[in-house]
């Protein structure tokens, strides 16, 4: 039956009725869909907010470690700052007020790993940081763009970098955005590195960094670069110097005139390298190791009260191609280089463990005080002058065990006196009593006479000059002057002279420095680093002459030499013809910058030229035995046990290794 017009129309009305719920629901599920969208943009734009300001923070803690290692670069102690103030100083560190007595080498002061605080204390002042307050200045923070104008701004500071596991809050906002984080440094302990030395040995932490924004919270973690590190307090050692010059010329008369000494393409130093004047440059000399320059301006180093001195400012920078050139007037003053017009001849150093313009003025000692007092109580003091001086490895029977012979003759009541001692590998002493090889007792006035042996601490100490020094039977044949187990050193009021070749039974290093052709350098090799035999020879108020007609040609002289006043030469330097290469493993610490020949251009004319390799056990602290150290104070940021400051600064790694949160 067809449908009605009334039925026909109910099912219109109902029909318009379905579209129309279904259209509701479309439009409501659309406005869902666009709300939820709405959220969720937010929500990220939350999320990514609160990514970014976590990701601020961390980077404000890595300018903070970055600005305390161009803070602790330029921290200097004054000029006569004495052992007692300085120790009173590290006994702070630990909270005492002196140091633990007596202390012997490598022995903890005071452990700081249980402290959560570190070195932070309430209120402005803080004796433990007053070693960093009294040698980081206020223009040094002013360098870094950091308030340090006031002793609180300052103690402040070091308070809050080392406030170990509690830390300080770093926080603040970015964007609508904050972020949140607790940090410093964790101090471990206090340590006696050295009879001067003393270490504040500490952790860098990796930091989590909290951002927050619009509800969203982000976390992110940076791992430290480094693991544990030292601040090193110390007069440091003078050994580990490959070349170090406290006037940067030949005489103080050359001084006078202008007249500097140049580095070369033919320098080649493996080792640290340290002016206290201004390096003078031509060509492309080789640093292998790290370079160092106080800047004090020629003619300008006096005696104070105190010592040699730099009498006015320093002014950090260096003689390039005949010009002075200011550090801070440099484009990279790590790479710098001046050419002549048309880009040629240019000075272009290398320096691959980099270099400072700004070191510390380090006074070398006038004296041999210290290895005088040491030769009386476990060495051989020697009164006077001495005539020849022997030192050479050799059996005292025929296929017996090599000792360290040690000959010297003096004058005497009715003619020269030869003693004749003899040190075997467990440092006994013994003599050749005029019939047999005996034990050498050492007597009240320094003398030996037969009995029970004595120990020997390596020390020799001459209160004149050395007229000849050599190696006695093996000066000829190619022998050693120290023996493998033999640890020494010569110390002298006056001149000492070498005569002839003076070798390790065990070197650590052979061959030489190479200039390649592409101008890299392949340094000699030094793989033998747990040899034991070392010589350092001083001159406190003379010159170490290598005496050029009784050397001969191509000598080899394995030591540290050192002429605290004078230099380190070679005696007729400028006459005759040339006689090849002095051969040097050690280093060279003088007053003045000794002449070793002369040159036209490339080609030698006279004297000698200079293969000098630098021995790295000196770095690694084996050293001759009661060498000198300088007079001033250093502090320095090393790795845990090194000497040596550090390459790169203290900072995060810079990867994130873990980032999440909520909303």
């Amino acid at each position: 039956m067809p449908p009605n017009d009334r039925t026909q129309g109910a099912t219109l009305i109902v029909s318009l009725l379905l579209v129309m719920l279904m259209l509701a629901v479309i439009m409501s599920v659309t406005a869902q869909v666009t709300l939820s969208t709405r959220r969720s943009s937010a929500d990220q734009d939350a999320i990514l907010r609160a990514q970014y300001a976590a990701e601020s923070g961390a980077a404000r803690v890595q300018a903070r470690l970055r600005a305390a290692s161009d803070l602790l670069a330029q921290a200097k102690f004054a000029q006569g700052t004495t052992i007692p103030e300085v120790e009173a100083q590290v006994a702070a560190i630990c909270g005492l007020t002196s140091l633990p007595s007596p202390l012997a080498l490598d022995a903890t002061v005071c452990g700081l790993s249980a402290r959560p605080q570190g070195l932070k204390e309430s209120g402005a002042t803080n004796a433990r940081v007053s070693v960093l307050l009294s040698t980081v200045s206020a223009a040094a923070f002013a360098t870094v763009g950091l308030p340090g104008a006031t002793d609180a701004d300052r103690t402040r500071f070091w308070s809050d970098l080392f406030s170990g596991v509690e830390g300080v809050d770093v926080g603040g906002s970015q964007d609508g955005a904050t972020f949140s984080a607790r940090y410093g440094l964790k101090p471990l302990a206090v340590v006696k590195s050295s009879v001067n030395g003393y270490r504040l040995i500490f952790t860098v932490p990796d930091v989590t960094v909290t951002g927050q924004a619009g509800g969203a919270t982000r976390q992110v973690k940076v791992r430290a670069a480094q693991d544990e590190l030292s601040l090193l307090i110390e007069r440091p050692s003078l050994a580990p110097n490959a070349l170090f010059t406290n006037h940067h010329y030949l005489s103080g008369v050359s001084e006078g005139k202008g007249e500097g000494i140049y580095f070369t393409s033919r320098t080649l130093f493996s080792g640290p390298v340290h002016t206290n004047q201004h390096l003078n440059i031509v060509g492309k000399p080789w640093f292998g190791g790290a370079v160092s320059s106080a800047g004090c301006p020629a003619g300008q180093i006096t005696t104070g009260p105190n010592g040699p001195q730099c009498a006015v400012a320093s002014v950090p920078g260096a003689v390039l191609n005949g010009s002075f050139v200011a550090a801070s007037a440099m484009p990279n003053p790590q790479a710098p280089s001046v050419c002549e017009s048309g880009n040629t001849n240019c000075a272009a150093p290398t320096f691959d463990q980099g270099v400072n313009w700004s070191a510390s003025y380090l006074q070398l000692p006038e004296n041999g005080n210290d290895q005088q007092a040491a030769a009386q109580l476990g060495g051989v003091a020697i009164p006077g002058d001495v005539s020849e001086l022997q030192l050479y490895q050799a059996p005292l029977t025929p296929g017996g065990q090599n000792v360290q012979r040690l000959t010297y003759t003096v004058p005497g009541a009715t003619g020269p006196v030869t003693v004749q001692l003899a040190i075997d590998s467990n440092k006994n002493m013994l003599m050749w009593d005029g019939t047999a090889w005996v034990g050498a007792a050492r007597q009240a006035d320094g003398s030996f006479a037969p009995g029970v042996s004595s120990a020997f601490n390596g020390v020799l100490y001459v209160g004149g000059k050395v007229a000849n020094l050599n190696a006695g039977p093996n000066s000829s044949n190619g022998g050693a002057a120290v023996a493998s187990f033999s640890g020494l050193t010569l110390a002298a009021a006056g001149d000492i002279n070498i005569t002839s070749s003076l070798r390790y039974a065990d070197p650590p290093c052979a061959g030489q420095h190479v200039r390649n052709g592409d101008g890299s350098v392949t340094s000699a090799a030094c793989t033998n680093l747990n040899t034991r035999n070392i010589l350092g020879i001083y001159s406190a108020q003379g010159n170490v002459n290598l005496m050029k007609d009784q050397l001969g040609n191509d000598p080899a002289i394995h030591a540290v030499l050192m002429a605290g006043t004078g230099a380190v030469q070679v005696d007729k330097y400028d006459q005759g013809t040339s006689q090849g290469t002095v051969n040097l493993i050690g280093g060279i610490i003088e007053n003045y910058y000794g002449a070793f020949g002369t040159f036209d251009g490339d080609t030698a004319k006279t004297g000698y030229g200079r293969n000098f390799v630098f021995d790295p056990r000196t770095l690694q602290g084996y050293e001759p035995p009661f060498f000198p150290t300088a007079r001033t104070w250093k502090l320095t940021l090393t790795e845990k046990a090194g000497t040596q400051p550090l390459t790169a600064p203290l900072r995060l790694r810079g990867d994130t290794v873990s980032a999440g949160g909520e909303q």
